[in-house]
């Protein structure tokens, strides 16, 4: 049974409903997911094996679960993936689309933990919040990272360019950095790929934040709080 006020992942009360989306998550995450679509349409700048250097594509996933909780920024984001998948000019826009769910939804599910088991509500506009809000995207950044090292060292690059493993950081390194970066290439190839994206996550965080909060967006429409 779907509860009259639909909550996010910090209550508790909203697990026997997992799966239900009330009409206003399911309108928002459409939209949202629209937009992120959208996004997949703009030019952008990238890497030479064709990675995005910079790409607004999970700013809508991370506002749906700023505004309307855990479900809706999961939804938003299987949408966006989707998007990327069907219409991204990317070499392979299967491994893109893995590639940038895996990488973004971290953005979404700790700090919807965290949140969900503080005291904090996510919409207390004081500066504790604002710390907790930067330490739980902080967190998630570097989830994102060690993520994306794994699957770009032992999936994503060797599948595109049919590698082994152990070539990657020599390969990657050539193109991100304009050589192998011998003797170091391990340690080259993991400052390469935290760089970039702890970029890409502080961009996402900001602008979601930026449209959700300043403009008080959130007083309009969000529906989203933690415990008190």
């Amino acid at each position: 049974m779907e509860h009259a006020n639909p909550q996010g992942f910090g209550n508790h009360k909203s697990y026997d409903s997992l799966f239900a989306f009330s009409v206003r998550e399911l309108a928002a995450s459409t939209l949202l997911g629209a937009l992120s679509i959208f996004f997949v349409f703009l030019p952008d700048v990238r890497l030479p094996w064709g990675m995005a250097a910079l790409d607004f594509i999970a700013v809508p996933w991370i506002i749906a679960f700023l505004l309307f909780g855990l479900k809706a920024g999961f939804l938003t984001s299987v949408m966006g993936t989707l998007g990327i998948f069907f219409f991204s000019e990317e070499l392979v826009p299967f491994i893109g689309a893995v590639m940038k769910f895996s990488a973004s939804i971290p953005l979404v599910i700790i700090p919807a933990a965290i949140f969900g088991f503080s005291r904090f509500r996510l919409y207390d506009e004081g500066v504790k919040m604002k710390k907790v809000y930067a330490f739980s995207m902080g967190v998630a950044i570097v989830v994102r990272c060690f993520v994306t090292m794994l699957l770009n060292y032992y999936w994503a690059i060797p599948l595109m360019f049919g590698i082994n493993p152990v070539d990657v950081p020599a390969s990657f390194n050539w193109f991100f950095w304009g050589s192998e970066m011998n003797p170091n290439l391990l340690t080259f190839y993991v400052l390469g790929i935290s760089l970039w994206n702890t970029w890409q996550g502080i961009i996402d965080v900001v602008v979601a934040w930026l449209v959700v909060y300043p403009t008080k967006l959130y007083k309009q429409y969000g529906i989203w709080q933690g415990p008190a």
